[in-house]
């Protein structure tokens, strides 16, 4: 629906409008981590969250107990678009130009002509910023261009304006195709389009097609682009900071699988090397950053904060000596991804052609997708018989890759055991694996994943899943679909959370978190009324809350090399418990109220 033209007679500031809707109501704060609880829908920062799971587990509002929370998208953009919204906090009335061409924008956008419609509005954006209506007009339109875009199934090019059907004129200067570029670079260098990542993209898109043509020249098409691109991002600051946050918006808005839950690059990493490849030539320094910043999205598409924990993540895996800075580190992906690649399909690097061998971001998600497609391949019983046939080696990587999905469905349903744990060195799990849908065990351990494809949780007999020594930074909601996993090991990875739905693996019986950055026990454990044995050593724990007394077929609990002080009496409660590690702890202390009857039947470990 098109917003209402109704005006308030008020003139009401963005922050006092939302700031008692989105402020935490015990530490005050803006919740850009907002977390809402169940049952009773209270909403806070995840930091306040965490404290009331660790002490009592009690909304601290109502005091009723809390059964389960959720991140709450909606009310964390809201906090991040106040926290950095680029308006004015007093508002003008506009201009009677911006007054007329925000009339002209409407009546466009009510005939369903939006590029020209998001040109008008900007006309009366740039004379003024804070026009309230102009501005809700202008997120409807980008929306449903950007809609329109996404329906092409293409990279989302600027958008090109028309008016009444005719592109515009230019003069030779302001077609040339170097005033152009030379605009682009200028805009990539500015922070405020480094920090936005869709900006970005727009113009590196442009640059690389740019610099991709032998023309001297802009095409039509070409100069109605540079048109759009001098109004969105020229002169007008405030202008460009709040359409980029719109444009922000409105990515992460059509990028997720379902509301609140964040779509994972890899599940898309097929669509986008079956895209045309564009041969980046001669990058620059600032395009081979983003190349690799993009590479870092590839592997840690939850969008983690801690983006030097990641970068050193991503050096382990290809080798790479951390004082490079990483634009220098871009090369040495590359080239160990093409090594590999040509390892598995030498004839595809015969000729050496400049497009295969290119540094685009198609290319490296090509590559490791089809490159982890046949490593994978080759484990699976009969897989390497298949690709071994000449025919079949004929094939470039990209093509042999593709057919794992025809041939999962042919020879592979039948599967039940899928051992990948002999230094297969596999960097992404592909979606494919959802396809075997018979398996009962899976083994992945001591490879280089960062992340698993929502994909997993179609694995519905899955019974053993091991994950062990991996680079895993979080775990997908779907693991929760997994209702029959008896065993779930994620030992030595890189885990600060977990998601709430493992709490819905009623079945299981052995759970090993060992050697990851838990600062807490994950409150959702203690829903896991069969499991048997829990391993949490080699973490960072504090603090053992007091619903641990609710494992009560609990047998093993391994709580050594931690940072605990206490254990509470709770774990009295655990009459099956026969085995207690508590070494390397800060002289961790056993309560007072445990009988002696308890603890003589427990072996304790403390060294």
């Amino acid at each position: 629906m098109i917003p209402s033209s109704s005006t308030s007679s008020t003139q009401v500031t963005f922050r006092t409008t939302v700031s008692e809707n989105i402020e935490d109501a015990v530490s005050g704060e803006l919740m850009t981590r907002a977390v809402t609880l169940f049952p009773c829908g209270h909403t806070f920062n995840e930091d306040t969250v965490i404290q009331c799971l660790a002490r009592n587990k009690l909304c601290p509002l109502d005091r009723r107990r809390i059964e389960r929370h959720a991140p709450n998208y909606t009310v964390r953009h809201l906090a991040e678009t106040a926290e950095s919204h680029p308006l004015e906090e007093i508002k003008h009335e506009p201009s009677q130009e911006a007054v007329g061409h925000f009339l002209r924008g409407k009546e466009l956008a009510e005939k369903g002509e939006y590029a020209t419609a998001i040109e008008t509005l900007l006309q009366a954006l740039q004379l003024t910023p804070t026009y309230e209506k102009a501005q809700a007009y202008l997120e409807f339109c980008l929306k449903r261009s950007s809609e329109n875009s996404l329906s092409s199934q293409q990279v989302p090019p600027l958008i090109s304006i028309k008016n009444k059907g005719q592109e515009k004129s230019f003069s030779s200067t302001e077609s040339s195709k170097e005033r152009y570029t030379e605009l682009l670079f200028n805009l990539l260098e500015e922070p405020s389009i480094q920090e936005n990542s869709i900006l970005k993209k727009i113009l590196e898109n442009q640059v690389e097609e740019l610099m991709s043509q032998e023309s001297e020249e802009l095409t039509e098409k070409e100069k109605t682009s540079y048109k759009w691109t001098e109004k969105l991002l020229g002169e007008n600051k405030k202008v460009r900071q709040f359409v980029g946050e719109k444009l922000r918006q409105i990515h992460q808005q059509s990028s997720s699988l379902a509301p609140g839950v964040p779509h994972s690059f890899i599940s898309s990493l097929s669509a986008i090397s079956s895209k045309e490849i564009q041969p980046l030539v001669s990058p620059s320094p600032i395009s081979m950053t983003s190349l690799y910043n993009a590479i870092m999205q590839v592997h840690f598409p939850e969008g983690n904060e801690n983006l030097i924990e990641q970068a050193y993540i991503l050096d382990k895996i290809y080798e790479i000596e951390s004082n490079l800075s990483s634009e220098e580190k871009v090369p040495y992906i590359f080239q160990k991804l093409f090594t590999l690649a040509a390892s598995l399909s030498p004839t595809e690097f015969e000729g050496n052609t400049k497009e295969s061998q290119a540094f685009t971001l198609s290319n490296y998600s090509s590559f490791l997708l089809n490159i982890n497609r046949l490593l994978i391949w080759q484990k699976l019983p009969g897989g390497n018989d298949y690709l071994n046939q000449p025919q079949i080696k004929a094939l470039p990587l990209k093509k042999r890759g593709e057919l794992l999905t025809q041939w999962i469905e042919k020879h592979g349903k039948n599967i039940t055991k899928l051992d990948l744990d002999e230094e297969l060195d596999l960097t992404i799990l592909p979606p494919e694996i959802g396809q075997l849908s018979q398996l009962q065990t899976l083994n992945l351990s001591n490879n280089q994943l960062t992340t698993l494809p929502p994909e997993i949780g179609q694995l519905s007999q899955l019974q053993g899943l091991w994950l062990y020594n991996n680079q895993l930074t979080a775990i997908p909601a779907e693991i929760g679909q997994l209702t029959k996993l008896e065993v779930l090991n994620l030992g030595d990875n890189q885990l600060t959370a977990l998601p709430a739905e493992i709490g819905q693996l009623t079945k299981l019986q052995s759970l090993a978190l060992c050697r990851n950055q838990f600062t807490i026990i994950p409150a959702e454990i203690w829903q896991l009324s069969q499991l048997q044995m829990l391993t949490l050593s080699d973490n960072q724990l504090t603090i053992i809350p007091a619903e641990i007394g609710q494992l009560s077929q609990l047998q093993s609990l391994n709580l050594s090399n931690n940072q605990l002080t206490i254990i509470p009496a709770e774990i009295g409660q655990l009459s099956h418990l026969d085995t207690l590690w508590l070494s390397n702890n800060q002289r961790a202390c056993i309560p007072r109220k445990l009988s002696l009857g308890f603890l003589s039947c427990i072996r304790m470990r403390f060294g």
